[in-house]
């Protein structure tokens, strides 16, 4: 470039490429894969499990063998070490000390299940799923006005995802669209806020009992 020329425009795609955006990506990939638990609630994809119970015994199973896993890797070195060898640059800090996000996650199914109806239960694991990804995607890429302890672009990303999926869900016929958009937004306001509680505890809980408010008895 020559002195007089004026500077290239910054590459908006550039954080993209960044060593922490690609990490971020990475561990989002593993978190949205669970998005087959709420698909499978709606639509019976896999062969098993059908019935409440079938699923009960299913999401105990899955989260009893995710604790197990975290409480080895908590307390035994070489089952940490193996940890940082595949999951290291993926872990969050609190995750160090503590409970995997995917291990809130299947608790957050658990419950999920145990206490709303079939379709609000697959609509609120939905937008924990959707909406905490795509908010930590967007955030780590394009956050910049900080919100709490996280960033208003990231939020309106997993906004986005939320209420696309409750358009979803509506469109299909599984929840009315006053009852889709008030589990969207109410899982969006739990992923911002600073609550001492696990996005994915949160996001699921608050939305799926907001959602039970709005419909009325069932």
């Amino acid at each position: 470039m020559r002195p007089n020329d004026p500077p290239s425009p910054p590459d908006p795609l550039a954080p993209l490429r960044s060593p922490s955006f690609l990490s971020e990506v990475r561990r989002k990939a593993i978190h949205l894969a669970l998005l087959i638990l709420p698909l499978d609630l709606l639509y019976e994809v896999l062969p098993w499990p059908r019935g409440r119970s079938q699923w009960t015994i299913l999401l105990v199973a899955l989260a009893l063998g995710a604790l197990a896993l975290d409480l080895l890797r908590l307390h035994e070195q070489r089952v940490r070490r193996l940890f940082h060898d595949f999951l290291g640059g993926m872990l969050r800090e609190h995750e160090e000390l503590g409970l995997l996000g995917s291990t809130y996650l299947l608790i957050a199914a658990l419950l999920a299940v145990d206490l709303f109806p079939r379709p609000m239960a697959a609509a609120a694991l939905g937008f924990t799923v959707l909406g905490d990804a795509f908010a930590a995607i967007v955030g780590k890429a394009w956050g910049r006005t900080p919100v709490f302890r996280k960033t208003l672009e990231g939020g309106l990303g997993g906004l986005a995802a939320c209420l696309a999926w409750a358009a979803f869900l509506a469109l299909t016929g599984q929840l009315s669209w006053g009852v889709a958009l008030a589990g969207a937004l109410v899982a969006s306001i739990a992923e911002i806020l600073p609550i001492p509680l696990d996005d994915n505890l949160a996001m699921t809980l608050m939305a799926g009992y907001a959602m039970r408010l709005i419909a009325g008895p069932m």
